[in-house]
């Protein structure tokens, strides 16, 4: 009877509202406002956001769900007593912007009667938020988690800032403790320990309790699985793209079934990770968004629509709800999308960090006029009796392979190469790249070396002999000292075998020899490629204007990026053939090597 009533009493107070239609019926104070203010600018938002305001709506139209609004107003008034620490707003008091007292009234608000439990619990147990950088996550989130340790009402609540490594963990747990230093409240000048405190556990870790209700609060890594006693109120996890193992996530998921209204918090903006939990969290969102879901999620995504034009600023609004009051500002945002025209290795981070995009890691690195404008007439005398450095790519002997020589002096470096391809592999290999090869083997160039750029090998393989023959010739007939010789690993025994048959040793341990390895990964390629885009740039390469395979094979490079904006060449997502740039790329890693000598004796 006592359960009969209490629907009753909130069914009553519902209908009140309803009148005569229950799709008008008014919605809760910061609920409608935020509503109102998607109506009021359509084009300001993303159908997500659309399609979570017509999900909310038609949750609350439910008899078994009802609004109320003690831990909302809570939650804001002990956010009034916590003050901002950095930046334009140090030492204010921490007042909730439209879009985050909507998410609490949500989240905090939205009550459903547990019919097992017998008594009225939070609707949603998860919280999912994505939004882009500089809205205000970290203050946000330590906030509400700082809220679930304190004043929840949970007896014993176990709190856990969860990341792959606990350095990460530790900064949402760094940023609760330093949000309550802050306050003169919660953190009395006289009596600093009066409501929390800190202690070390038996791993020396430190957590921060909160005695009144036997609470705490501790940063977590893949390890805290196996702590004695989890038993999680709440679990906080801030940038999720970047969580590789599931299993913490799922641990930790599966162990709040013994409380009465736990509650996960996952805030993020887009990453590069993939087959972590990102992406089953985004598709949890979107079939919750889409209807086809009714697991007690609350999905708030902010990020451009599909269709959006990611050098459109007008879009950008749509994953930083915070530009009107500058969190970030446009001129922020505009500074960041200038640096991925200069440098496109940064459009990756730009569009999944400022725009929420899922964006692949690979970008075409190098445009046709820069490349261009370094074409010129090349000679024989930019490269005989001069000191010189090698590159090989010998990744495919089956299609297209390249050596460079590389000759640095009078400020520029030089690019003569030699492509090389099997004849019983020819005609298929020019149908396949839509490229006529043969036409390289006489390109009209005046240099000898130009002018048969490419050469045909007998058979069905391009032989090793022939890649080492060229250096040789170069060395025999015209002078050439060849410093260092750089290749991939790829089938570098049988090259390098062959080369110090032709009187080019292998470099030993103690960097003695000529021909060496050029491991083709971010550490080694990074810093090589991004200087190669500024010298194509700035006019310091030259390479020979009948030499268009180089040309073809550096405008079909992308370059793939990693989460810190390291680059290498990405044959995957290349256009087409790139082999003419990674040889002249391991070319260049073997200058870097003698950069100092040349500058000494070739300048």
């Amino acid at each position: 009877m006592a359960t009969a009533s209490k629907t009753r009493s909130r069914n009553s107070s519902k209908a009140a509202c309803v009148g005569s239609s229950r799709a008008k019926f008014k919605l809760p104070q910061y609920i409608q406002e935020w509503h109102d203010y998607v109506d009021q600018h359509p084009e300001r938002f993303c159908e997500d956001i659309k399609k979570l305001k017509k999900l909310i709506e038609e949750l609350l139209a439910r008899d078994d769900i009802f609004y109320a609004p003690t831990d909302v107003e809570a939650f804001i008034q002990f956010c009034s007593m916590l003050r901002h620490r950095e930046g334009r707003w140090a030492g204010k008091p921490l007042e909730l912007s439209k879009e985050q007292k909507y998410i609490v009234a949500c989240v905090l608000g939205i009550k459903w009667h547990d019919p097992e439990l017998d008594m009225d619990v939070r609707y949603f147990r998860e919280m999912v938020l994505f939004v882009a950088r500089k809205w205000g996550k970290s203050t946000f989130i330590s906030a509400l988690a700082a809220y679930m340790l304190m004043l929840d009402g949970e007896p014993a609540a176990q709190v856990w800032c969860l990341a792959t490594v606990k350095s990460q963990a530790a900064i949402v747990y760094e940023n609760t403790k330093a949000l309550l230093q802050s306050s003169p409240y919660l953190t009395p000048p006289d009596d600093p320990r009066r409501y929390w405190r800190t202690k070390r556990d038996r791993d020396n870790a430190e957590m921060l309790l909160f005695p009144a209700t036997n609470s705490f609060m501790k940063p977590g890594g893949k390890n805290s699985q196996n702590q004695d006693g989890l038993n999680p109120h709440c679990y906080v996890i801030d940038e999720c793209h970047a969580i590789t193992d599931r299993n913490t996530y799922d641990v930790f998921t599966s162990a709040t079934g013994a409380r009465t209204q736990p509650l996960g918090i996952i805030i993020s903006t887009f990453g590069f990770v993939r087959e972590g939990i990102f992406d089953a969290i985004l598709e949890r969102c979107e079939k919750r968004l889409n209807g086809e879901s009714d697991e007690r999620l609350f999905p708030m995504i902010f990020r451009i629509d599909k269709d959006d034009d990611p050098t459109d600023e007008r879009c950008w609004i749509k994953a930083n709800p915070g530009i009107p009051e500058g969190r970030p500002t446009m001129r922020y945002l505009r500074e960041e999308f200038q640096k991925t025209i200069e440098d496109p290795s940064m459009l990756p981070s730009f569009l999944a960090k400022h725009l929420n995009r899922a964006a692949s890691t690979a970008v075409v690195y190098f445009d046709l006029h820069t490349v261009d404008q370094c074409a010129a007439d090349m000679s024989l005398d930019m490269l005989r009796d001069k000191y010189a450095v090698g590159g090989v790519d010998l990744s495919e002997t089956t299609d297209l392979c390249c050596a460079t020589a590389l000759v640095p002096f009078d400020g520029k470096l030089h690019v003569f190469q030699r492509y090389f391809i099997a004849r019983n592999r020819l005609e298929q290999n020019s149908k396949q790249d839509k490229m006529a090869y043969e036409a390289f083997t006489r390109t009209g160039a005046s240099d000898p070396l130009n002018d048969k750029l490419l050469h045909i090998c007998e058979g069905s393989l391009v032989s090793r002999k022939d890649v080492a023959a060229w250096f040789e010739m170069l060395a025999r007939e015209y002078g050439v000292v060849f410093w260092k010789i750089g290749a991939d690993r790829w089938h570098f025994v049988d090259f390098a075998e062959e080369m110090e048959l032709r009187g080019f040793p292998r470099e030993d341990k103690d960097g003695r020899g000529v021909v060496f390895e050029v491991a083709q990964g971010f550490q080694t390629l990074s810093t090589p490629m991004k200087e190669t885009r500024a010298l194509f740039k700035d006019k310091l390469i030259v390479f020979s204007r009948h030499n268009g395979l180089f040309r073809w094979c550096v405008t079909n490079t992308a370059a793939r990026v990693d989460a810190n904006n390291n680059v290498a060449p990405d044959k995957k997502s290349s256009k087409a053939r790139i082999d003419g740039y990674t040889s002249f790329l391991n070319a260049y890693v073997a200058y870097l090597r003698c950069k100092d000598d040349f500058a000494m004796y070739q300048p």
